[in-house]
């Protein structure tokens, strides 16, 4: 695949996984366009990997450069495909139903537990499930039969939709072209958590204004009275840590990040700047990642 063909297929998985996000979690507001994009990129993706030129359409009188398939003719192209057996298979007694199965399948079973003859040096973990790629082309067509016409302006045509419609758009992503939702999803969760703290700060910058000077000097003294940290059965607990808002070392941990890295979850005795786990994590990345390059 040349480096173009890379960069439009990582897009068009971007652009997947934004849409497919978006939808998982609210598919009732104006969500027509929004599944018509996801759809479409996710379509052309799988099959301009499975079958490298299907995805493109030629011109009816020759004349033009070719464009990119429909929705509807992508999932044409699967049918058929799975009709001829082309990495592809229907699904029995289920109409319209579609498998491309895992292309690196773990076909032998390995133990899920350690025995009393086995030691823990031989345990070998379970299997990963397999990444088969259902294709429910007959809920993903009453999709489109029903936000089309919405999409064109057509009055008093179309309906909503509905949650299996996006059910059925999201198990496009196991296919190992895409695998693109996660990613999305924790972007946008640290995105969120990114604003909240942003307000979080500066609520705490307006109680610190508040406050006034003496007042944060002995809540900042009072601390270390106050706060709860490590204990031997409390092995986690952590020490005051400096606040990156009033800058006290008054940040009283009631835990600590996923990495280990030290970053406090909790909040400050001083301003009362609270920190999330999910920024506790972020910054422990970033301190992590500043460990590793040192190291380097």
């Amino acid at each position: 695949m040349w480096p173009d063909d890379v960069r439009m297929t990582n897009q068009r998985a971007r652009i997947y996984a934004a849409c497919a996000v978006k939808l998982d979690e609210d598919h009732t507001d104006v969500a027509e366009g929004t599944f018509d994009a996801a759809l479409t990129n996710a379509l052309v993706v799988i099959v301009a990997h499975e079958w490298p030129g299907q995805e493109m359409e030629t011109p009816k009188k020759g004349s033009g450069r070719p464009f990119l398939k429909s929705a509807s003719k992508l999932l044409n192209v699967i049918k058929e495909k799975a009709g001829e057996g082309d990495k592809a298979e229907p699904v029995p007694d289920e109409p319209e139903m579609y498998l491309i199965p895992d292309p690196f399948p773990v076909d032998e079973e390995r133990p899920t537990t350690v025995s009393e003859e086995d030691s823990i040096l031989s345990y070998e973990p379970p299997p990963l499930p397999r990444l088969d790629t259902r294709i429910d082309a007959a809920t993903l067509r009453d999709a489109l039969d029903a936000t089309q016409p919405i999409r064109h302006g057509k009055e008093g045509e179309g309906r909503p939709l509905e949650r299996r419609h996006v059910d059925a758009l999201l198990a496009l992503n196991s296919h190992t072209s895409l695998l693109a939702l996660s990613a999305e999803q924790e972007e946008r969760y640290e995105q969120g958590a990114s604003k909240e703290d942003d307000r979080e700060r500066a609520r705490a910058l307006k109680t610190l204004e508040l406050l006034g000077e003496d007042v944060a000097r002995r809540r900042a003294a009072e601390a270390p009275e106050i706060h709860v940290g490590y204990h031997p059965d409390d092995p986690d607990g952590l020490d005051l840590q400096e606040c990156p808002v009033c800058d006290y070392t008054a940040f009283s941990a009631r835990s600590g990040d996923e990495l280990g890295m030290g970053v406090g979850v909790g909040e400050c005795l001083v301003c009362h700047y609270r920190r999330s786990p999910a920024i506790a994590l972020a910054e422990a990345r970033v301190v992590l990642y500043e460990a590793r390059f040192a190291d380097d």
